[in-house]
């Protein structure tokens, strides 16, 4: 983990003294609705899995909140880290599982334009998530732990693309739509009992506001 994290680390600190000599920093708030689903991985593959021949299951549509940064150290070229806590979870008759993360997503970004009110971007990224409590809700109103059969840390690669545009003078408003999936589980099945989020869809709904330094005065 810590030799896939090394490369992002790296791009993050760059972007920190890029940035401060570009003159601009935005950070904001991060709110995305999602669709999520809970599956067993049964060990046959992610194609079976998916297709629900293996283990049933539902999407649920949760959401994940949080705070993010941004750096532009190029005109067009964005870079930036989120701290989010995001609610996943599935469902399957009278049974809802809850599954709370803490997740940190680093991406990197680019705008069509810089200085227009209106510009397209498209972003990729690295999350890494923390699980932060696990379990299984029925009906009757038993509730049941269930950590022990989820993965404690998730990684995995998003995708998002859509528009940016001006709400007021020093801030901005960026809607996208966002797909994330775990790597393991396009990749390998897992040993037992193990639990992965595949592939699930979701919309990225940012406003960020524009910190521009102030200039020294020179003598």
């Amino acid at each position: 983990m810590k030799t896939i994290l090394r490369p992002f680390i790296f791009i993050l600190l760059f972007c920190c003294s890029s940035a401060s000599g570009q003159g601009q920093v935005e950070y904001g708030i991060r709110f995305l609705p999602q669709a999520t689903t809970f599956r067993y991985n049964q060990g046959v593959g992610p194609v079976i899995d998916f297709s629900k021949g293996t283990a049933p299951y539902d999407f649920r549509v949760r959401t994940a909140q949080g705070v993010g940064v941004v750096f532009n150290p190029l005109q067009r070229l964005r870079l930036g880290a989120d701290l989010l806590y995001s609610l996943q979870g599935g469902g399957y008759y009278a049974r809802k599982t809850n599954l709370d993360y803490l997740k940190l997503p680093l991406w990197i970004g680019f705008n069509s334009a810089s200085k227009r009110k209106i510009s397209f971007t498209i972003q990729a990224g690295f999350e890494v998530g923390y699980l932060l409590n696990a379990k299984l809700k029925y009906e009757a109103g038993t509730v049941t732990d269930i950590r022990s059969y989820v993965n404690r840390t998730s990684y995995g690669l998003s995708l998002a693309a859509g528009v940016k545009f001006r709400v007021l003078q020093n801030y901005f408003m960026t809607t996208q739509l966002y797909i994330y999936s775990d790597i393991p589980a396009l990749a390998s099945t897992n040993k037992i009992f193990g639990v992965y989020n595949y592939i699930y869809p979701g919309l990225r709904i940012s406003l960020d506001g524009v910190f521009v330094p102030a200039k020294k005065n020179t003598p």
